[in-house]
């Protein structure tokens, strides 16, 4: 119908800049005319590139808001799009959003959380580029992530020197799940002595309910402990809500550490720390569009004392 070859047709299609204006008007014309959609896929083929980064993340929990958001930002500045890919810690899930790397259905992909499966990404890195948000034991991949094992022995060094002795803290996953939660473990023993489960740590508590729940349920005890370091502000939010009901006041009978520092934290005025997401995610991007081939960059989070 434009009377031009379909070469000069895919060359119009994909802006490329060796077809002169007169020509590019008139094929834009007929395009119009016909309301033909152009094929993405098919577009995507001949250059190459998706211009889609894949981010996997355990489920839509207001931590991962902070470092979504950055990401978000960051690729869309870049010109590029996001794919959020929920695993649900279930390692098989985990793997198949790993194979979307190696059929180059995307151009990069940033692992949030995780199960325990570095034996997958190892060669993996050859197929594609990959950043973790999370410390990994292999320093051959990538990674960009806030230093949480100095946090962690920063914030109970903190507390043992102020002569708190009463401490109990909450995690989402056990400590043979999660590195993160056996990092946080072995800060406490370092000052407090033997972890308990069920008396000095508590698993399965994240979301806003959870934490209503876990102090209903502590305010059973025979003691209130000193500070609760809950793992994220608006868990935190829901245990000092929990408390009250029960009859006991932040800062008064207890006091509340969060993670995130998200806005309750700053309204409840309980003391919290951040683990800089924002500044990683964006740095996590950067990354993937970059030409370097390896990155092993710590942040060093910061305690908000209030």
């Amino acid at each position: 119908m434009s009377g031009v070859s379909k070469s000069t047709v895919s060359r119009v299609i994909n802006n490329d800049r060796y077809v002169s204006d007169a020509l590019r008007k008139k094929v834009q014309s007929v395009i119009e005319e016909t309301n033909y959609v152009v094929n993405g896929n098919a577009v995507k083929l001949s250059k190459g590139e998706t211009y889609t980064l894949g981010v996997t993340l355990p489920n839509n929990s207001s931590c991962y808001n902070q470092l979504v958001d950055s990401i978000l930002y960051q690729a869309k500045s870049k010109g590029y799009q996001v794919l959020l890919l929920p695993t649900y810690y279930e390692k098989e899930t985990e793997s198949h959003y790993y194979t979307l790397l190696e059929q180059k259905m995307i151009d990069g992909l940033i692992l949030t959380s995780r199960t325990k499966n570095d034996e997958l990404l190892e060669p993996l890195r050859f197929k594609g580029k990959i950043v973790s948000t999370e410390k990994m034991d292999n320093d051959d991949l990538a990674m960009i992530y806030p230093d949480r094992k100095k946090a962690y022995d920063q914030l109970f060094l903190t507390l043992h020197t102020r002569g708190i002795s009463r401490v109990i803290f909450t995690t989402k996953r056990s400590a043979s799940q999660s590195q993160t939660t056996k990092n946080k473990l072995t800060a406490y023993e370092t000052y407090f002595g033997k972890a308990i489960e069920g008396k000095n740590y508590f698993t399965g508590i994240e979301t806003y309910a959870d934490g209503y729940a876990f102090a209903i349920e502590i305010t059973t005890h025979a003691s209130i402990p000193e500070v609760i370091y809950v793992n994220g502000d608006d868990t935190a939010a829901g245990v000092i809500s929990g408390m009250k009901q029960a009859g006991f006041i932040h800062k008064k009978d207890f006091n509340v550490i969060g993670e995130g520092n998200l806005p309750y934290s700053e309204i409840l005025a309980f003391s919290t720390i951040d683990f800089s997401p924002k500044k990683i995610g964006a740095s996590a991007v950067d990354f993937l569009l970059s030409q370097s081939d390896r990155i092993v960059q710590a942040e060093d989070p910061v305690i908000i004392w209030r």
